[in-house]
C-alpha cells in the first residue's frame, strides 16, 4: 500500500502531465469545486475563486503556450510535501528561463483521491 506522501506525489505528477496535454476537462478533475488560486499571470491579478475561474485562467495560458513552436514540458524541482492528516502542503519550483517560478499547492484528501484546494503561483522578482 502506498503512503499518503507517495499518493500526493503521484497526484501532482499526474496533474503536471495533464496540464502538458492542454486538456481542460481532465485538469478540472484535480480541483475541488471551491478551489482558489493566485496566478502569476498579470491578466489575473486577483484571487481566482472556484474551479471555473481557475480553468478560465488555464484556458488563456494554454492558448498562449500553443503558439510556441517548442513542446510544452513542466519540470518541477525541489519538491517538498508535508502531509497533515487529510490536508497536504506541496511546494516546488519550475525550471523556466529567467526568475525563479514558485508554486504552492494545498491539497485535500477526498474519497476520490487528493484534490487541489489552493494554488499560489508566483515568479520571484529579480533584485
Amino acid at each position: 500500500m502506498a503512503s499518503k506522501i507517495e499518493d500526493i506525489r503521484e497526484t501532482v505528477s499526474n496533474f503536471m502531465r495533464t496540464v502538458e496535454t492542454f486538456d481542460l476537462a481532465r485538469c478540472a478533475r484535480f480541483f475541488e469545486e471551491d478551489a482558489q488560486m493566485f496566478s502569476p499571470v498579470g491578466a489575473f491579478p486577483k484571487r481566482l475563486d472556484g474551479r471555473a475561474a481557475i480553468l478560465k485562467q488555464f484556458e488563456a495560458i494554454f492558448s498562449l503556450i500553443r503558439q510556441s513552436p517548442e513542446p510544452f514540458k513542466i519540470e518541477p524541482y525541489d519538491l517538498d510535501i508535508r502531509e497533515f492528516g487529510s490536508m497536504a502542503l506541496v511546494t516546488f519550483h519550475l525550471r523556466q528561463p529567467g526568475p525563479v517560478h514558485r508554486r504552492t499547492f494545498v491539497m485535500r484528501e477526498t474519497a476520490d483521491g487528493w484534490r487541489i484546494v489552493h494554488i499560489h503561483a508566483s515568479i520571484a522578482s529579480p533584485t
